[in-house]
């Protein structure tokens, strides 16, 4: 089945959009500060933590990036104290990244703040409607990692 270029583009159109309202969304009164980091290293050090001690090469893969532009966002990352980075034992030329519990605890504020950020976006719509636009969006999340 071939994809309508014009429905690529609304496709692309709408993730950008949701990135964008996401990055942009206003704070309750109750969230807290979000924080030194920009929204790659956010996602760079939630990878750490969810992906555990990797090398910098693997963070790198992970991301979609080049081992110099991980290498300088482990960087921020160790400067607040978030991510650490150790010789790797199985290869001394090799480095792995591990996240502190610092940057675990991090991760966990902002998925909690991603949450009331969900709930306050889906509270005026119905069960049936947030199902919908849940399953959409989880949808849309498989088809992607498969690239």
């Amino acid at each position: 089945m071939t994809v309508a270029t014009s429905d690529a583009r609304l496709l692309a159109e709408a993730v950008e959009a949701l990135l964008a309202a996401l990055v942009h969304q206003r704070r309750s009164a109750r969230d807290p500060e979000p924080g030194e980091l920009s929204t790659f290293q956010s996602l760079a050090l939630a990878s750490i933590v969810d992906l555990g001690a990797l090398r910098l090469g693997s963070l790198a893969d992970a991301l979609g990036t080049t081992d110099a532009t991980a290498s300088r966002t482990v960087d921020v990352l160790e400067l607040h104290g978030f991510a650490t980075r150790r010789p790797d034992t199985g290869d001394g030329r090799g480095v792995v990244v591990e996240p502190t519990s610092a940057g675990r605890d991090e991760v966990r504020r902002r998925r909690r703040r991603l949450t009331r950020l969900a709930e306050r976006a889906l509270r005026d719509l119905g069960p049936a409607e947030t199902a919908r636009v849940t399953a959409a969006l989880v949808e849309l999340r498989v088809l992607l990692d498969r690239r």
